[in-house]
């Protein structure tokens, strides 16, 4: 539903500004990092898959997250069936609102040592909203592990709930699963 989160999350070019210049990035694994899309309906459920993303996670000199932006193009949301991906473009209005993309504004230590809470700007629909949801961020060795799930209300960036036939909907809420990988690059 996300067509292209997730939260997700992406196919525009990142720019280089100031906010990671002074920043270590951090290489993403693609084969490694996955960002996905969990949908609930009232038939079935179905989870859409990101298949393309731009990700840029700046590290600072302690190796702590800085700064991170993702974008997407809604059409590389894949959900395995392909009139229901043309559905959702349509609901999307994919061509008027190709992109998606998730900027981090704060990252704060919660309860554990690996666990984060996250506040960022989600932009879907051409509306951006503030997201909050709770990550991991891991080490082993030298690969970085950030994984997290962050539930979007559709709905808060101006889409309709979907429905069929009187009865049939399809969940506004839906909840984007990401697992990213990588190493620092210096």
């Amino acid at each position: 539903m996300f067509h292209r989160l997730g939260l997700l999350l992406f196919a525009a070019t990142l720019s280089a500004t100031p906010l990671f210049a002074a920043e270590h990035l951090l290489a993403l694994d693609p084969a490694q990092s996955r960002i996905d899309v969990a949908v609930k309906a009232s038939l079935h459920s179905f989870t859409a898959h990101l298949t393309t993303y731009d990700a840029t996670v700046a590290l600072d000199d302690q190796g702590r997250v800085a700064a991170a932006r993702l974008t997407f193009p809604f059409r590389a949301l894949n959900t395995g069936k392909s009139e229901r991906d043309k559905a959702m473009h349509t609901w999307q209005q994919t061509d008027t609102f190709p992109e998606g993309q998730f900027v981090l504004t704060r990252l704060q230590p919660a309860t554990s040592g690996d666990a984060f809470d996250v506040t960022g700007q989600l932009t879907l629909h051409g509306v951006t909203r503030e997201l909050h949801f709770p990550v991991t961020i891991g080490r082993q060795g030298e690969n970085y592990l950030i994984d997290g799930t962050a539930p979007i209300d559709t709905r808060n960036h101006g889409l309709p709930v979907i429905r069929m036939f009187g009865v049939l909907r399809v969940d506004p809420m839906v909840h984007v699963r990401f697992h990213l990988e990588g190493r620092r690059t210096s």
